[in-house]
């Protein structure tokens, strides 16, 4: 048998190879050096924009009104905050469209326009409300229970009044609310943006085409509160004071992917930007609604009075819970006209209008007692006012 020796074969084959690794790195490094000698670097987009450090340095107005459209439409990376304070149309199951309720809510949007006139844009909102009810606390039949002071010595300060039970209205009641217009939404977009060339006056145009998820959530509730003789099931000879409390809920939610195109236009006038935008969608709903009904069931002595203990709290019999699903085909647009001051060289203060509208395709429920549960092609429209401030935008 021959044995050969492999080491020197095995030390040649790993420097070849550290040679060759060491020969691709510097052709690329120096690729990426001509790029950008020729005044282009791949890895320097979407980052294009550099403040240095001076977000705040004052704005003068000698070093931009020389300048032409093109140079000014700023380039690289930007972030807008906005506040938003939005009316938001009540269900059509009530009769009242024409009607609205005021909330508030919150956006963002960010992106980035590279070098040649193309680039990304975000946006993401969100509108908490509205949250309207009509309602009454209802004082529950012993109104207040108190098995911890009994000494009527006791400083007054440090006890309870007669009713001072519950610790959000200090009475021992129960809420009884019928909802008006109750809401939440919710959106994110993507886009592919491109700039176009500054029209004679300034104006810049850019048009944009992308994606939008959109997930509206509806609210409706009905309660009721009884009272009335209960029989005990094991002696029907003997009575029982009871209340019954019902709470019937109707949550729905619609989950919108959208298509959209539309466009951004703005012109920059000294120290201001003026912008419009308008983009129109349309896709597909993915509509759900969970209907449930509390029933909370309490008895009492026949003579029961203030400060008696129930003989039972909390008979959830009869509670109930049904589920339904449906598809729609949602379509609106989504408008916007804002105004933005150059506060400083990058920050801009702006305010603005905004109008969201969707024309059908939004499912909004009703409990029992409030109106049609099967209008799953209703519109909704949320005209609003926008403040807050632009970084590069």
């Amino acid at each position: 048998m021959e044995f050969r020796g492999t080491g020197g074969e095995s030390t040649m084959s790993i420097l070849q190879r550290t040679l060759r690794t060491f020969v691709i790195t510097a052709a690329a490094m120096a690729g990426q050096l001509g790029y950008a000698d020729s005044g282009y670097h791949p890895f320097s987009e979407p980052v294009d924009f550099d403040p240095d450090w001076q977000l705040f340095a004052p704005m003068q107005l000698q070093d931009v009104e020389d300048l032409s459209p093109r140079q000014r439409a700023p380039h690289g990376l930007y972030l807008t905050y906005d506040r938003v304070y939005t009316g938001v149309t009540r269900p059509e199951v009530n009769g009242a469209t024409y009607l609205m309720d005021s909330t508030w809510g919150n956006r963002w949007d960010f992106g980035w326009m590279n070098r040649r006139e193309s680039g990304w844009a975000f946006s993401y909102q969100v509108v908490t409300g509205p949250n309207v009810y009509h309602g009454y606390e209802q004082l529950r039949l012993n109104g207040f229970t108190d098995s911890v002071v009994e000494d009527d010595a006791d400083v007054p300060f440090f006890r309870p009044t007669v009713f001072d039970n519950d610790p959000y209205t200090l009475e021992r009641t129960y809420d009884v609310v019928q909802s008006i217009n109750v809401a939440n939404y919710s959106s994110f977009e993507a886009n592919k943006t491109w700039r176009m060339e500054p029209y004679r006056y300034g104006g810049m145009l850019e048009p944009l085409i992308g994606l939008r998820y959109v997930k509206f959530l509806d609210t409706a509730r009905s309660d009721d509160y009884l009272t009335d003789l209960v029989v005990d099931p094991f002696d029907p000879t003997q009575d029982f004071a009871g209340e019954v409390y019902t709470n019937d809920i109707v949550q729905t939610r619609n989950d919108m992917v959208l298509g959209q195109l539309g466009f951004r236009y703005f012109r920059k006038i000294r120290r201001w930007t003026l912008s419009n935008e308008f983009k129109v969608f349309a896709g597909h709903t993915f509509q759900s609604q969970e209907t449930t009904r509390y029933v909370t069931t309490t008895t009492y002595p026949v003579d029961v009075a203030i400060g008696d203990e129930p003989l039972f709290d909390g008979n959830h019999v009869g509670t109930s819970y049904f589920s339904r699903r449906n598809n729609e085909t949602p379509v609106g647009f989504d408008l916007r006209a804002e105004g933005a001051f150059s506060a400083t060289k990058h920050l801009d203060l702006r305010v603005g209008f905004q109008m969201i509208y969707f024309g059908q395709g939004i499912w909004r429920g009703a409990a029992l007692g409030q109106g049609n549960n099967h209008e799953t092609n209703q519109q909704v429209v949320m005209p609003g006012l926008t403040f807050g401030f632009a970084i590069n935008r």
